[in-house]
């Protein structure tokens, strides 16, 4: 299905113009907005729009593709407006991966102050219009990453030493490495039984991660750590925004904003509801002791760069420290 109705837009040549067509938001996630903060930034955006008589149709759940499919529909000018996965830029726009520099922000706060003053969005743009994609935000999708695991309270830096911690990838693999934790790299998909089995002994993740995938069965200690914001991106079809009038681009350019403070309304309350759930589900949350995150931060600084580049990493720096 999701083939045949991306196939009907190539097949008919539509060229989204702003009025004659409706606007196309597709998701990744469902249209639920009391656990999905993306899809709360969408309908804040989009109530906007129409208010102002730019109508506008959800395509939620992937129902228009898979990730790879929907960046290639908005890239071509099929569809107007994408929350994607960041990962899919990262190599036609290497600053975008400033997002997941662990332990640069200290809370999500401090993370938007960085985007904003480093320009990191128009920085990341300079790169990624001529690919057809123009990054407006980044939705949040819950709280800052913490270390969940099955075995024990991690109070300390020492404290990681006994774990092994699911990794996603090399770079991961190299991070939790450099707090002096074993890692091991396992596929989202085969998490819940690596932990079932003890092929790995915990994951880092927001702290909704393990009630919305049904993990706190397994896992029962979770450190908030404020490791980095939880973050997708927002892209628009370049072809399209280009194509506004003056008037139209502002109505999208405000809902944009509009969609901004309701996701970090959504966001805030999200991170204390999400809590209170862990610990009513037996899930333990012990922070970090006092002078501890330091060690965590001195430890990854090394692999800034390995992450973003040297060039990259100066600007997000100095406006970060």
């Amino acid at each position: 299905m999701k083939r045949i109705l991306a196939g009907i837009i190539l097949a008919v040549g539509i060229a989204l113009p702003a009025h004659a067509e409706k606007i196309t938001i597709a998701l990744s996630g469902a249209e639920d907005a009391e656990k999905n903060g993306e899809f709360v930034f969408a309908r804040a955006f989009a109530d906007h729009l129409n208010t102002h008589g730019m109508e506008t149709v959800f395509h939620p759940s992937n129902s228009l593709g898979k990730e790879n499919e929907r960046f290639d529909q908005t890239s071509q000018g099929l569809l107007h407006v994408n929350f994607a996965d960041p990962a899919l830029m990262f190599k036609l726009a290497p600053m975008i991966k400033g997002i997941y520099l662990p332990f640069l922000y200290r809370d999500n706060n401090h993370f938007d102050e960085v985007v904003a003053k480093s320009d990191m969005i128009g920085l990341i743009n300079s790169d990624l219009t001529r690919h057809g994609v123009r990054l407006v935000a980044f939705p949040f999708r819950g709280g800052q990453a913490g270390v969940f695991n099955t075995q024990h309270e991690v109070t300390t830096f020492d404290g990681m030493s006994d774990l092994r911690v699911r990794a996603k990838d090399k770079l991961q693999l190299a991070l939790f490495n450099a707090w002096g934790a074993k890692a091991t790299i396992v596929d989202w998909s085969e998490v819940a039984n690596a932990l079932q089995t003890g092929v790995a002994d915990g994951y880092v993740n927001p702290p909704a991660a393990a009630i919305l995938f049904g993990h706190t069965g397994i896992l029962k200690h979770f450190t908030p750590m404020n490791i980095g914001p939880s973050a997708r991106s927002l892209i628009l079809s370049e072809d399209w925004y280009a194509a506004l009038a003056d008037d139209e681009r502002q109505i999208v350019d405000d809902a944009i904003q509009k969609g901004h403070e309701a996701n970090r309304l959504w966001t805030a309350k999200w991170m204390q509801d999400a809590e209170l759930l862990l610990g009513s589900k037996g899930v333990l949350i012990s922070p970090l002791e006092k002078g501890e995150r330091v060690k965590f931060v001195n430890a990854s600084k090394p692999l800034w760069p390995m992450i973003v580049g040297e060039e990259n990493m100066r600007i997000l720096e100095k406006m970060a420290m």
